[in-house]
């Protein structure tokens, strides 16, 4: 017991959130656990914008655009396995590029999906970071950038399916056999766990630490000598492989990809899930990305169209009342008890 509560509150939250994940398909519907596979997606996608935006406090109003270069990576590998996809035929293609016949390669598809976003968020780092641009200036680039993915997306049809995306897909296999939904489920759920072991251990490195030194003054870091903009590019970099990660698992869960989740929209998501739940934080946007879907799922079903005013109300009742959202707002209530009480017995 003693042992048990030595571990910080947050990380007990995260304990029961995985124990409540690990023993759902085992009382949960067919449905819902088809449902909550595709939420645990997300539970990777906020971390890896957590990494950026609550640790290096850069925020990201683009970043569907690195979860949707993974997505399409692996949307254009399942659809290519039986030669020239029909979206491609229709356009007029009658052969594989050579590109695709790399790519309908899983391993190849799975490799691009996390590398090309990764690359793509350090060079726009690098880029951005070495000319001081920051702050709003970064949030405006990076949700210009996400207008035009989509836009790319929607013009190029013949590649990407257009404004229809790439649907009719397989689910998860592995060596060429189709898991099950309780397998499935399993797969990403080990794959949660993993990204969530190696957050929680970059995130307590001395590179986590710099990320918060960045965070919180840029100017003391860079005075004591250290390149602030080669660590916000590695962080940006970072986010994009987990980022990437979760398109290429998100695509053999939900079936398929399409515009949607790629631009501003999808974007917007995802920060106000970290928003709710609590940037800075990986138990915060764990909580966000899970309650808030959980809760549209549940209004959606319940009051239709108007189930959107009803998750932007919580959303701003959270933000006036909880701005450092809900689980910051109890670990910082939490630890003034304690330092309240530690004062008292001084006293």
């Amino acid at each position: 017991m003693e042992k048990l509560r030595s571990i910080p509150a947050n990380r007990r939250a995260d304990l029961l959130i995985f124990l409540v994940l690990a023993l759902f398909p085992l009382a949960g519907s067919a449905f819902y656990t088809q449902l909550l596979t595709k939420y645990m997606v997300f539970l990777i996608l906020a971390w890896s914008l957590d990494l950026l935006w609550g640790y290096a406090g850069l925020m990201n109003l683009g970043h569907a655009v690195l979860f949707g270069l993974g997505g399409y990576a692996m949307a254009l590998c399942l659809s290519a396995q039986q030669g020239v996809p029909d979206f491609m035929a229709r356009g007029g293609v009658t052969q594989m590029p050579l590109w695709l016949k790399i790519l309908s390669n899983p391993a190849a598809a799975v490799l691009a999906g996390i590398l090309i976003p990764a690359l793509l968020a350090w060079l726009l780092g690098i880029f951005l970071f070495r000319s001081r641009v920051g702050g709003v200036f970064f949030a405006v680039i990076t949700l210009a950038l996400a207008q035009v993915f989509n836009l790319f997306i929607q013009s190029q049809s013949v590649w990407t399916g257009g404004f229809n995306g790439i649907g009719g897909l397989p689910g998860l296999s592995l060596s060429g056999a189709p898991l099950g939904l309780g397998q499935s489920y399993y797969f990403v759920f080990l794959v949660v766990v993993l990204v969530y072991m190696f957050c929680v251990a970059l995130t307590r490195s001395r590179f986590g630490m710099i990320l918060r030194g960045v965070r919180e003054n840029e100017t003391r870091l860079e005075f004591l000598g250290y390149k602030k903009a080669s660590f916000k590019a590695a962080a940006f970099a970072v986010s994009g492989a987990l980022a990437g990660l979760a398109g290429v698992l998100y695509v053999p869960v939900n079936g398929m990809i399409a515009p949607n989740d790629v631009g501003m929209e999808f974007s917007t998501a995802v920060v106000v899930w970290l928003a709710i739940g609590g940037r800075g934080s990986l138990t915060g946007a764990a909580v966000g990305a899970l309650l808030v879907n959980v809760l549209g799922n549940a209004l959606s079903e319940q009051f239709g169209a108007f189930w959107q005013l009803l998750l932007g109300a919580v959303m701003i009742v959270t933000v006036l009342f909880m701005p450092r959202g809900i689980v910051g707002t109890l670990m910082h209530r939490s630890e003034g008890r304690e330092k309240r009480g530690e004062a008292q017995e001084r006293g």
